[in-house]
């Protein structure tokens, strides 16, 4: 029904949609509220302040666009209603996310836990392989959450009252909370199956938390900054960096022991990643990206 309202203030729906749309306004306040915005927004196109033949006012016209989002705007809301409106942001956003995305994480997962039950040998690399799989999944995902010029809801995002951090946050909560799920998942199915051989599963996710938290942060900053091609391959260099350091650098070398303590769990690594994931979000807050086209232009 959205789709139709606003070709239903504009006059311009057929017949048969026309009444359809009249018999849902009916038992519809919510979707009546919509349309008032529509029919601000057509009449104020429609009838140009400057007269016959003149264009519209920019500035009345983007305040009469304004007007729709308003309605759901949370400025002075109880609790209550705050927290409807970010459910509702969380549905909306997990809507504009690719399916590919969250499936392709899943498949990545799965094939990473099915290798490790399936490896011959009581020597099992569970930890490694989580610790490898995890923060890559979680920073391709993450590298698509701030997008400009590929991402169809850029227009209205510049378009509407509502804080673009906030936005950002409530997207990077769905990929992020989405991939941590699927690898505490993959955790607790190897800790459970014997397939991790000692390692518990607080050691499974330990092997794994701190490198996917620093990797995401670093791929959200450069998505910001940079946007999502030069962040997924920042996160891409960076882990390819840590699966041949086994192989190139020797075990004991300081170049190796550097490279698998940046890549596990501590105090500086997700104290460094929070600061990271916080420099993103300040920076997104300061408008769109400052790199490549812009959303809108200035009036």
């Amino acid at each position: 029904m959205n789709e139709l309202l606003p070709a239903y203030a504009a006059g311009s729906l057929s017949a048969t949609d026309h009444a359809r749309v009249d018999a849902h306004l009916r038992g519809c306040a919510r979707c009546r509220a919509d349309l008032a915005g529509w029919q601000a927004i057509a009449t104020s196109a429609a009838e140009p302040p400057g007269g016959l033949g003149d264009a519209p006012e920019a500035g009345q016209l983007v305040r009469e666009v304004l007007t729709r989002s308003a309605f759901e705007e949370p400025v002075g809301l109880p609790p209550t209603r705050r927290l409807r409106h970010l459910a509702g942001l969380l549905v909306a956003e997990a809507r504009l996310i690719r399916l590919a995305v969250p499936v392709a994480s899943a498949l990545v997962m799965a094939l990473g836990v099915v290798v490790v039950l399936f490896q011959a040998g009581p020597d099992r690399i569970a930890d490694l392989m989580l610790a490898l799989i995890a923060p890559i999944v979680a920073a391709a995902g993450v590298s698509g959450t701030y997008r400009s010029d590929h991402d169809p809801a850029t227009e209205l995002v510049a378009a509407t009252p509502t804080s673009e951090r906030l936005l950002l946050l409530v997207r990077l909560t769905l990929v992020f909370g989405y991939d941590l799920a699927l690898a505490l998942a993959a955790s607790a199915v190897l800790s459970v199956s014997g397939a991790a051989g000692t390692a518990d599963l607080n050691a499974l996710v330990g092997a794994w938390l701190g490198p996917m938290a620093l990797l995401s942060a670093l791929s959200l900053l450069g998505a910001v900054r940079f946007g999502p091609d030069v962040a997924l391959g920042l996160a891409v260099g960076l882990w390819a960096v840590r699966v041949l350091a086994a192989s190139l650098l020797t075990a004991d070398g300081w170049p190796a022991r550097a490279i698998v303590h940046a890549w596990s769990t501590n105090a500086p690594v997700l104290t460094l990643s929070a600061a990271l994931a916080a420099a993103a979000v300040l920076l997104a807050g300061r408008g769109e990206p400052h790199r490549g086209r812009r959303a809108t232009h200035p009036l």
